[in-house]
């Protein structure tokens, strides 16, 4: 069986073929994104064991709740009863061994959680075990021989629990996969840093059992997937906003090529840069939050609180700067801040500091994202930081604070078509970054003229790497 598979920053999925058609697969709650997280606890158990006799029990209590699983597909019950029975696992069989390190964890094969319930985990204790969020981005930077071998067992260990999670939903094996991969990984070592990270997901995949392995660049899957749905050739400006990586291709699409195996003389161009949604709800943390936070307070003694603080606190995907932020130094100046502070809000980023809010609120400020989408203002909840403490935040606000990288974005679409030396007939954009009706208008702002076709946001490239999937493993 072959499969199209997202890797991305922020969420996987994955698709397979039914009657011509890709069909994404539940992977969570029955829902087919699943979070680039997993946790792992400290006290560590064995891996679960889920018999056919155990997962029809499940389902058939499942299904005796009828309010909740009336519109559930079979896929979907199975994919939510198999998380029950790990759950349900883990919390009767918690082991005595405690790991030390996040080697020690991940060397002991033990039980991994993923997807939001290992945020979920994180946020509820912190310290309770090893957290990793967006493991794609470290793939391309400047690590070192151990990290590298974590983050490629790290990888094993997401490509693996997705491959299960399909052969147990599809009963067949999973052998061949056509990998997502962006125009370029996160990190400074360019060239260098897209080979090592493409090395650790292909080695990764070997390892997990996958016998034939194929990348293809994201915003050209996304243009297998808009080119389905056409009866006349078009030449498509892809914009791909994901959770870590903006791409950009143009390519020519439509019923001329469709049947092409090899694409190559069809891409006239690719741009891309290691920035996405992430990074808009880093920023917007940065702007709207932080201030009630303490961010610009003069001390008594007439010096400003260090910026960086601020950054460091919302950047939850620089493990360098959380490291930092959480480190004793960074701890006793914080204290020392708040004792000669004018302002009693600096109080606040002890308070996130000392319990380790830092995803809740970047958390946080992705949810202001979403919810200004549908309102133009909204006062946005921190309780977990103190009682009764809400930010009012504005969608104006949003705009002013992600303007710059909406600037990113905009040289990166003009210099895909400046490569291409052609004018596109269709700009076609996808990636959940794009939902934002901020994003949107600026899109609108930058084009006025060109026709502007919104896809799946999160389900197109996916599909497209399944449609091409077809085209490579069964050609």
């Amino acid at each position: 069986m072959f499969a199209g598979l997202d890797f991305g920053t922020s969420n996987c999925s994955i698709a397979v073929m039914e009657n011509g058609h890709p069909v994404l697969l539940p992977l969570e709650d029955g829902k087919t994104r699943l979070p680039s997280s997993l946790f792992i606890e400290h006290g560590m158990s064995a891996p679960a064991i889920i018999t056919d006799e155990a997962l029809g029990a499940q389902i058939a209590a499942l299904k005796n709740e009828q309010d909740k699983t009336l519109s559930l597909t079979q896929e979907q019950l199975v994919n939510i009863a198999r998380k029950q029975l790990r759950k349900a696992h883990r919390l009767h069989n918690a082991g005595d061994q405690r790991a030390q390190s996040i080697v020690q964890a991940l060397a002991a094969n033990g039980d991994v959680i993923f997807g939001e319930e290992a945020e979920l985990m994180h946020i509820s204790d912190p310290e309770s075990g090893f957290y990793i969020k967006s493991p794609k981005s470290f793939l391309g930077a400047d690590i070192n021989a151990t990290q590298r071998a974590v983050f490629t067992t790290i990888v094993e260990k997401m490509l693996a629990f997705i491959k299960q999670e399909t052969e147990s939903l599809k009963h067949n094996e999973l052998s061949q996969i056509m990998i997502g991969r962006p125009v370029n990984f996160h990190g400074l070592l360019g060239k260098d840093g897209n080979k090592q990270a493409l090395s650790i997901i292909n080695s990764a995949a070997e390892k997990v059992g996958f016998k034939e392995i194929q990348f293809l660049m994201e915003p050209v899957a996304a243009a297998y997937d808009y080119e389905r749905q056409l009866s006349e050739d078009k030449l498509v400006l892809i914009l791909d906003l994901g959770g870590g990586t903006t791409d950009c291709s143009m390519i020519k699409v439509g019923p001329s090529y469709v049947k092409l195996i090899d694409r190559q003389d069809c891409i006239l161009s690719h741009t891309g840069k290691r920035i996405g949604g992430i990074d808009l709800d880093n920023k917007l943390a940065l702007m709207a939050l932080m201030p009630e936070f303490g961010k610009n307070t003069v001390l008594n003694n007439g010096l400003p609180v260090p910026n960086h603080l601020f950054k460091q606190a919302v950047t939850v995907n620089d493990v360098a700067a959380q490291q930092e932020f959480n480190g004793r130094i960074t701890g006793k100046d914080i204290e020392e801040y708040c004792r000669i502070s004018p302002n009693p809000k600096l109080n606040r980023l002890k308070a996130l500091r000392d319990g380790k809010y830092g995803l809740r609120v970047s958390r946080s400020a992705e949810q202001a994202k979403i919810l200004l989408s549908d309102n133009e203002d909204i006062r946005l909840a921190l309780h977990y930081i103190e009682q009764g403490f809400e930010v009012p935040i504005t969608r104006s606000q949003l705009s002013d604070a992600i303007a710059d990288e909406l600037s990113k974005f905009e040289r990166l679409m003009k210099e895909a078509i400046q490569q291409a030396g052609a004018t596109p007939d269709v700009l076609y954009v996808t990636g959940g970054t794009a939902m934002s009706p901020v994003v949107q208008h600026w899109i609108n702002s930058v084009f006025p003229g060109l026709e502007i076709v919104i896809g799946d946001h999160f389900g197109s490239v996916t599909s497209g790497l399944t449609t091409h999937a077809q085209r490579i493993f069964t050609g």
